[in-house]
């Protein structure tokens, strides 16, 4: 009898340690568009050897590809058009910031290979505009990925991301503003474009992010609790 007692008291006390820790641990938001969990660290995709490839994979080679592209135009004389991304690829691109800044912090340079597109094209039609960042913005707005990375962050990278939002992220957003300034004053022109000009470094940092997550086989999707489009 003293036995049974004692592992009833066991139990009423597990059950109550369980459910203080569970009221302890923050709660996540139900993932847009879905129910995928939002789990740490690197994630494989579910089966990178299917006879079918992975889409995520021809959206990276295709991203890949627009990089080298944009990588020859800064190069050189920081004009010139390149294809158009199709929404797989924008919708990509806003995901990847997000599982960046997971892992790094603020990565601005995925905004700056964007706005370099951008500029780009407008010094190609001679014709201010910012195509492309308004619908990397679009998408990471309507898909509220700011929301989600609030579960995402750790408070350092939570404090480091506020403050890049509120001190650089405004000129992306006002990218038209911005590529108008930037096409206007030829001192800036030349320190971002040419061989040693910056925005070769920015495209080499995505390029270099592209690789590792291939490479790596991550799925950013499942990583960051977002589910595809």
């Amino acid at each position: 009898m003293n036995h049974c007692v004692s592992l009833m008291v066991s139990f009423a006390v597990f059950c109550s340690w369980s459910t203080a820790s569970a009221q302890g641990r923050p709660q996540l938001p139900p993932s847009a568009g879905g129910g995928v969990k939002v789990i740490s660290g690197q994630v494989a995709y579910s089966d990178p050897d299917a006879p079918a490839p992975n889409s995520q994979v021809a959206t990276i080679q295709a991203l890949e590809e627009w990089g080298a592209q944009l990588k020859g135009i800064v190069t050189t004389s920081g004009a010139g058009k390149l294809p158009e991304l199709d929404q797989n690829a924008v919708s990509y691109l806003s995901v990847l910031y997000l599982f960046c800044s997971t892992k790094r912090g603020p990565c601005p340079f995925i905004l700056e290979t964007i706005l370099d597109a951008d500029i780009a094209l407008s010094r190609a039609d001679n014709d201010v505009q910012c195509p492309l960042t308004k619908r990397f913005f679009k998408g990471y707005v309507a898909r509220s990925l700011d929301e989600r990375g609030k579960f995402l962050f750790s408070l350092t990278q939570g404090l480091e991301i506020a403050k890049f939002n509120t001190n650089e992220r405004p000129r992306f957003v006002e990218c038209q503003d911005t590529v108008a300034a930037m096409i206007a004053d030829k001192e800036i022109l030349s320190e971002r474009f040419g061989e040693k000009g910056t925005a070769v470094k920015t495209v080499d940092s995505l390029l270099g992010l592209l690789a590792e997550v291939r490479e790596q086989k991550i799925d950013i999707f499942v990583s960051t609790g977002v589910a595809p489009q």
